[in-house]
């Protein structure tokens, strides 16, 4: 009998192994319909929602959305119709206008051969906690990507490595 229960011990420590998710192990989402991918602490919340240009024009976002403890991951991306004029620019000050933010840097950047611009906002929240936006956006072949990380602003030292590591692993991937 005690070595049946031996044996069903190291059968269910086995089983249980691949369920154990290390600090550091992330998944690679892939979105075939965003054309993108991107290293994440866990599977996202994926959804959509309606917004408007400033024009009047309705269009859908795409969102992927992870909560870590006191972080959030969050890639949005949408497609804008030929002739419309996107800016970077306009995208940064909207994005701290909906946030009542302070811009504290920003920087140009490239991705899949397309400039973008990453940035941090300062922020707070209705409690007056203040939070660390870092975002970068692109513009590439009429798709705006928006990706984001938020934490407290007391944390930003210690996710710096967890926010570079989201950052550069994002990849642009060719449609099928």
């Amino acid at each position: 009998m005690r070595k049946v229960a031996i044996i069903l011990l190291v059968l269910l420590s086995h089983s249980l192994v691949p369920g154990i998710q290390q600090h550091n192990d992330w998944i690679r989402y892939k979105s075939p319909e965003g054309r993108y991918s991107v290293l994440l602490p866990s599977q996202p919340n994926v959804s959509t929602q309606e917004a408007t240009t400033a024009t009047g024009e309705k269009f859908t976002q795409y969102k992927a959305t992870v909560f870590d403890s006191d972080v959030a991951y969050m890639i949005g991306y949408f497609d804008y119709q030929s002739g419309t004029i996107f800016t970077v620019d306009k995208a940064r000050d909207g994005m701290i206008q909906a946030v009542k933010g302070t811009l504290l840097d920003e920087t140009l950047i490239t991705a899949g051969g397309s400039s973008g611009r990453q940035f941090r906002v300062l922020a707070k929240d209705p409690s007056g906690a203040e939070y660390i936006i870092r975002a970068r956006v692109y513009d590439i072949d009429q798709r705006v990507y928006v990706l984001q990380f938020i934490a407290p602003k007391s944390t930003e030292a210690e996710n710096a490595d967890k926010a570079a590591r989201y950052f550069d692993s994002f990849q642009i991937t060719k449609t099928p």
